[in-house]
């Protein structure tokens, strides 16, 4: 038997019998084994969704937490109003509601706030948002169930969900509602009662994107099921606030941890998996219609069967006319990859002919061309990442400014000015929030308010060196920016436009809305820069020089208004950065131009 034959006929035992016995094993084999397989994804799924979930209420927990200790609302609950018959009782009241509205913009998900003081006395504040929630006296508040459970809890969150006691939540839009004693931070005693509501948003875009991440966006269902069996949320929006009884006969509100079955939902067989949130006892479920699940597994084997029996034809026919040469092509690019692998990118392979082998050639010679670009390209990616973090460590706030706000504030405590160290306190808070939170875009409200928060810090600390002024329109607040893009050009105003000036300096920011884009401008009436300032500036020169002084500066290393244009250039594209104009005694005029978008879209 030739050499030919005997490379056939093990070919055929040893390959093709193997690989269409295992196939066959493994389709007759597959049936069984997918339940367990989906069985295993979905849990997987389902504690990845609840840590979602538990980690958005765990965000609404600590802001709960922040504002029934803070000041405002101990001082509100605390203060005695006095009878609704004195003149002063809707002002006082006016007052209080209008520092509890500040609490509102802790976060975006918060709707309104509603506190009761042991007294009866009611403080309510509402965010603009559609809702039909009518608070309830404080006795009829606390004859319902559902203040008892809150008593329990000795001042820590009890949470209702969208549907549930409806006659406290409202019906539409539907909420999650929270309740919580508040107590007294010094003695613990018993101040009064809040409610927040919050918008289901942010987990139903949870549920919603779990929903449509599998390959059959129609075939998933994600739900957030209460105690008694209610869906609250339901991924596709269609049984909210009904109950799952309706649908299978499956109790997953009795789940203990995990638990997944088939079973008839809506009439159709599925795989029905349930996990328990461990939080208000409510359960996470997800339902996938089973013949999606058979579908794709036929398709699979299929295409297995396809590739399979095309793979063998072509190595039979590979094996009976071309095996040796090809073998013989195949060691010459072994070596040549070889030579590859230890880093010899110039290799290349000369081939002549018109079959496969010219083609494993050709191939070889352009993934070693391919492999050269993209090595290329991600070490200059590398660069452009580090560069952009660089800058961006550079726009964080400085070490001496916190250092000499902190200095202001101990000074301001030795004066016992209260008021005074609160704003500090507030506003470095703000800063600080700001400055080390690790998304990479603000909202223009909030890169607004960090500028505030900046602006009031410095004219506490150099007193009547400046005042500003902010214009803004309501429309442009949504708009998102690239973080701490505005306190830097401010900052040069200060510590550079104002220095030498013999009257009070004068910082304007205006926001303009065009048709694409959103222009902010941030002038200054100081002493301007000189044409050679500005051409060290634009050429980069400037910051090299700065670097070798900074220790003499201290905190004022610089304008850093080169690191500011390159990250905006880096981040929105050649088309916006900053623009600078300034001339000796009459100020600088600096415009900042960004793309339009609201949460990442254009």
């Amino acid at each position: 038997m030739n050499l030919r034959l005997k490379l056939l006929v093990a070919f055929i035992a040893l390959i093709v019998i193997p690989i269409f016995s295992l196939g066959i094993a493994s389709f007759l084999n597959s049936e069984r084994l997918l339940e367990k397989k989906y069985n295993e994804q979905t849990e997987l799924t389902l504690t990845a969704v609840s840590g979602n979930i538990r980690y958005f209420f765990k965000e609404l927990g600590q802001l709960s937490d922040a504002s029934v200790t803070s000041s405002t609302i101990q001082d509100i609950l605390k203060s005695n109003l006095q009878s609704p018959k004195d003149a002063s009782y809707q002002i006082k009241l006016n007052l209080a509601e209008k520092s509890i509205s500040r609490n509102l913009f802790q976060h975006p998900a918060i709707s309104l706030i509603v506190l009761y003081a042991n007294d009866g006395t009611m403080f309510q504040s509402y965010r603009n948002d559609p809702t039909t929630y009518r608070p309830i006296s404080y006795d009829l508040l606390q004859n319902h169930a559902v203040f008892k459970e809150v008593t329990k809890l000795a001042g820590r969150p009890f949470w209702i969900g969208p549907y549930e006691h409806q006659e406290i939540t409202g019906q539409d839009p539907p909420l999650f509602t929270q309740l919580r004693i508040v107590k007294d931070v010094d003695t613990l005693s018993d101040l009064g009662v809040i409610v927040m509501q919050f918008k289901i948003s942010d987990v139903a875009s949870i549920l919603e994107t779990y929903g449509k991440s599998s390959q059959e966006d129609d075939h998933t269902r994600y739900m957030l099921v209460n105690r008694t069996g209610m869906v609250m949320l339901d991924s596709k929006r269609e049984l909210d606030g009904k109950p799952l009884s309706t649908y299978t006969s499956l109790t997953p509100q009795d789940t203990s941890h995990y638990a997944s079955s088939r079973e008839k939902f809506y009439g159709k067989d599925s795989l029905v998996s349930s996990y328990n949130l461990e939080m208000n006892d409510w359960v996470l479920v997800s339902v996938k219609s089973w013949e999606s699940l058979t579908n794709e597994n036929v398709r699979f084997i299929q295409w297995i069967a396809a590739i399979t029996a095309i793979c063998l034809l072509s190595a039979i026919l590979f094996n009976q006319f071309f095996v040796g040469r090809v073998a013989k092509s195949i060691v010459r690019v072994v070596r040549k990859m070889r030579l590859v692998e230890q880093g010899l990118l110039d290799i290349r392979i000369s081939a002549g002919g018109k079959d496969e082998t010219v083609m494993l050639a050709n191939s070889f010679n352009s993934m070693v061309d391919r492999i050269g670009k993209l090595l290329t390209e991600v070490r200059q990616e590398q660069e452009r990442k580090q560069r952009a973090e660089m800058m961006l460590m550079q726009a964080q706030i400085k070490p001496h400014f916190l250092f000499n706000t902190l200095e202001s504030i101990n000074a301001l405590a030795a004066q016992n000015e209260g008021q005074k160290i609160m704003m500090m306190v507030r506003r470095l808070g703000n800063l600080l929030r700001t400055s080390m939170h690790e998304n990479e875009v603000n909202s223009v409200h909030q890169e607004i308010e960090h500028v505030r928060s900046y602006l009031e810090i410095q004219k506490y600390r150099f007193e009547e060196l400046f005042s500003y002024e902010l214009n803004v329109p309501e429309e442009a607040l949504d708009y998102t920016i690239l973080k701490l893009t505005l306190q830097p050009l401010v900052e040069n105003s200060i510590q550079h436009g104002f220095e030498g000036l013999e009257r009070a300096g004068l910082i304007r920011i205006d926001v303009t809305l065009e048709q694409h884009r959103i222009v902010f401008t941030i002038s200054d009436n100081g002493i301007g820069m000189a044409p050679d300032v500005i051409r060290r500036l634009v050429d980069g020169r400037l910051d090299r020089d700065r670097e070798a002084v900074a220790a003499e500066l201290g905190e004022r290393r610089g304008l850093g208004l080169r690191s500011v244009a390159e990250r905006l250039r880096i981040h929105y594209g050649p088309s916006y950065g900053l623009w600078l104009c300034s001339e000796e005694g009459k100020g600088t005029i600096i415009r900042c131009t960004i793309p339009r978008s609201k949460e990442g879209r254009l």
